[in-house]
């Protein structure tokens, strides 16, 4: 019976191991705080950070305001996917075309804290204008100019297309000249064949 309670202990032990190897570490710049039933509340508040850090995939609650952060990378909380409750608020946002993805994804999270204190800082043309009265509108520069990867896209088909252009120029002068060359050669043949009858004829 000791043996057995032993070896069930020793597995409780390596269980509870390897669970705590799966969960993401807290960043050094936050503090975490386990929830009763599942999941983290992370709290980064007035931190003085300028960008977001590497939160855990399980945060339920995220706490960012009165940071220095102006922008998120298009993609970067997409892991977040059990994420409740958000605070952003006191926040110098760029409300640029980088922003679209944050405010998107910001509007599909059940709670959020402060929503009214969530404003953009830049541009001028959008200051102190909260998040959730932003439109498509505002950012009308964003039409204006091309991703560098589209250009770089444009440009290559522009090259593409000039050298099948150039292709189709020296196809059809070698057609030209293959027909004169088959002209000529034609128009000898014959007139060989005419002057071998007509001596063929004067032997007779």
């Amino acid at each position: 019976m000791a043996w057995w309670k032993i070896s069930i202990s020793f597995q409780l032990i390596i269980l509870v191991q390897f669970s705590k190897c799966n969960i993401d570490p807290c960043p050094t710049s936050c503090i975490c705080f386990p929830l009763q039933t599942r999941g983290l509340i992370v709290n980064c508040s007035s931190r003085h950070l300028k960008d977001i850090p590497d939160l855990p995939v399980d945060t339920v609650r995220l706490y960012l305001q009165n940071n220095l952060i102006t922008s998120v990378l298009s993609g970067a909380l997409d892991h977040l996917v059990s994420l409740q409750e958000v605070d952003v608020s006191g926040n110098p946002w760029n409300c640029d075309c980088q922003i679209l993805y944050f405010k998107i994804w910001l509007d599909s999270i059940p709670v959020q804290r402060n929503p009214a204190n969530v404003r953009c800082a830049t541009p001028n043309t959008v200051s102190t204008k909260p998040f959730q009265n932003l439109t498509g509108n505002d950012m009308t520069p964003c039409g204006r100019t091309w991703p560098i990867k589209c250009k770089k896209f444009f440009i290559r088909d522009m090259y593409m297309i000039g050298l099948a252009v150039l292709v189709l120029i020296l196809m059809s002068y070698v057609l030209r000249m293959a027909r004169k060359l088959a002209c000529c050669v034609a128009v000898t043949t014959s007139s060989r064949h005419k002057k071998a009858s007509n001596e063929s004829y004067k032997s007779k």
